[in-house]
């Protein structure tokens, strides 16, 4: 990955995010976009069409612009001598989140974008939050979605979270998910979430499959772990916490894993110490 965008909205609450991206960057050796969208009347329910002053635009744009060039000031000065200083771009549109976001990321063919997630997340709030969800559906690149408390650590375990029902679906994210991987020298557990009455027919098969294909890639840290739970969601809590997962993957489309959860009915509140970033791989090329 060479180049990451984060969608910022500013606000103090996001400032760790904004350290993470940055340390995310430095790891990769990377360049880091930060994009700011000024919200427009569109944006609030029944506002109808409202024309902005060009002062208040203005105003508006300038201050957007000195609160980008601060945020990349701090982010540059966190660095020491010995990291990696990644060339940091400030980008500021007009519009709706996922309009500037996507379209920023096209120009810029960003291979990343990172967004923060509310405060008090938990896998629910992941899920279905204002932006959140709408640039999971919306994103033609990878999703990094980043809980606003979690501070950056080295990322020795990246988990693939999925019911292998589609596995044409995860060997498209897993070639991906290989070379990120190997970039951060990162261990990858293909993990096969099931609730505890649900059958696992050619589960060994699909499972020797993808992690024959990971390691085809010249990565073999790839190990598989089977988590049974009668909710998902608390599944993939106990996943995160018992094999100290650093970073959780998923595919989504309407009939991928994520998807069900988005769409279903087993997306379940989880503790907090069971929030990690979420890696969101959007597969539109099979959404149908």
């Amino acid at each position: 990955m060479k180049t990451l965008l984060l969608a910022t909205d500013l606000a103090a609450s996001s400032e760790n995010v904004a350290a993470y991206a940055y340390r995310l960057a430095q790891t990769l050796k990377a360049k880091l976009l930060l994009c700011y969208t000024m919200n427009v009347p569109a944006e609030i329910p029944q506002a109808g069409v409202v024309a902005w002053p060009l002062g208040v635009y203005e105003d508006m744009d300038r201050d957007s612009q000195a609160a980008l060039k601060a945020l990349k000031h701090k982010l540059l000065e966190s660095s020491t001598g010995e990291d990696f200083t990644p060339e940091v771009v400030c980008l500021l549109g007009a519009g709706l989140v996922t309009d500037v976001v996507t379209a920023e990321a096209a120009r810029h063919k960003a291979d990343l974008i990172i967004m923060r997630t509310h405060a008090n997340d938990r896998l629910s709030t992941w899920l279905i939050g204002n932006h959140s969800r709408k640039m999971i559906e919306a994103a033609m690149c990878p999703l990094l979605l980043v809980p606003g408390d979690f501070a950056f650590r080295p990322i020795a375990k990246i988990a693939f979270a999925s019911d292998f029902k589609h596995p044409e679906l995860d060997i498209v994210a897993i070639n991906q998910l290989v070379s990120f991987a190997k970039k951060l020298n990162a261990e990858l557990v293909l993990a096969h979430v099931i609730q505890h009455n649900k059958a696992t027919t050619n589960d060994s098969i699909v499972k020797d499959l993808l992690t024959n294909l990971a390691r085809n890639h010249g990565h073999q840290q790839v190990s598989v772990k089977v988590v049974k739970s009668e909710h998902v969601a608390n599944g993939l809590t106990w996943l995160v916490h018992h094999e100290h997962i650093d970073m959780l993957t998923m595919v989504h489309n309407r009939h991928s894993f994520l998807g069900e959860l988005l769409h279903g009915s087993h997306t379940q509140q989880i503790a907090d110490d069971a929030s990690v970033p979420l890696l969101v791989f959007n597969s539109h090329e099979n959404a149908d």
